[in-house]
């Protein structure tokens, strides 16, 4: 009898970064040119709004046009006078629909923190573009988001590079795009909704078999301006490492 081998799913594991997830389309655009499709994301703070896209079916060319078409300045303003979610909630809309994980072409699964206690909170249900606001919910531009009885801060605080999480989505190899070094995020300080500091220990990015580290030092969280040259900084870094990752997937598949 024929035994049929399953088929490798890939996981990808997008950090977070603010206005540098540019440089995840870019590594996200280079690989798939390099024949690398994922099958699953996981994803922080700007890691999941490129990871629910994604999830959603849109291509890299597309998010590229869509974000084109958005005043990323003006919404951050507005977001930081309204003293409110409103503006990110709507704008992140604008982009997903009003999807719910459920319909969604690919699993996907948003990081964010309990504010009650600097817990991770993995979202994989319910809204999209609501549970994208919340593992987006950086202090203090925002206050917390309240979802599913939570009140939720960015998920950086507890799991900055998902990995671990591209795994729980059933991914066999997961390759990460860190928008900041890796070890940045290893031990992080939380304070709670009491004013409890915690140190909170990060690891899911040990879980992933290739980690990408695009070099974006001299660009902040908050540089709306710099998107083009985040992207081809971010392309280059993947495509620098294609080769790499291919014979490490070849070897994995043999494996599987």
């Amino acid at each position: 009898m024929r035994i049929t081998k399953r088929k490798l799913r890939i996981g990808a594991a997008l950090g977070s970064g603010g206005a540098r997830g540019m440089a995840h389309l870019g590594a996200l655009c280079a690989l798939e040119e390099a024949g690398i499709s994922f099958d699953v994301y996981a994803g922080t703070s700007a890691g999941s709004i490129v990871g629910a896209l994604r999830a959603r079916g849109y291509t890299c060319d597309d998010i590229r046009e869509l974000v084109a078409r958005i005043d990323l300045k003006s919404a951050l303003l507005s977001v930081a006078s309204s003293g409110t979610s409103r503006p990110a909630l709507a704008l992140l809309r604008r982009l997903l629909g009003d999807c719910d994980f459920s319909e969604l072409q690919k699993p996907f699964a948003a990081v964010a923190t309990d504010t009650s206690d600097g817990s991770e909170v993995v979202l994989r249900e319910g809204n999209v573009a609501e549970a994208v606001l919340a593992s987006c919910s950086i202090p203090p531009l925002f206050r917390g988001v309240r979802l599913g009885g939570w009140t939720l801060a960015d998920g950086a605080f507890v799991n900055g590079i998902p990995g671990n999480r591209a795994r729980d989505l059933g991914a066999d190899f997961v390759i990460g795009v860190a928008l900041s070094p890796a070890e940045f995020y290893r031990v992080r300080d939380f304070y709670t909704a009491s004013g409890e500091r915690k140190l909170i220990l990060q690891t899911g990015f040990d879980s992933c078999d290739v980690l990408l580290e695009p070099d974006l030092s001299r660009f902040s969280p908050a540089d709306v301006f710099g998107g083009a040259e985040m992207f081809d900084i971010g392309y280059d870094c993947a495509q620098k490492s294609a080769g790499e990752i291919l014979d490490k997937l070849a070897k994995a598949k043999r494996r599987a």
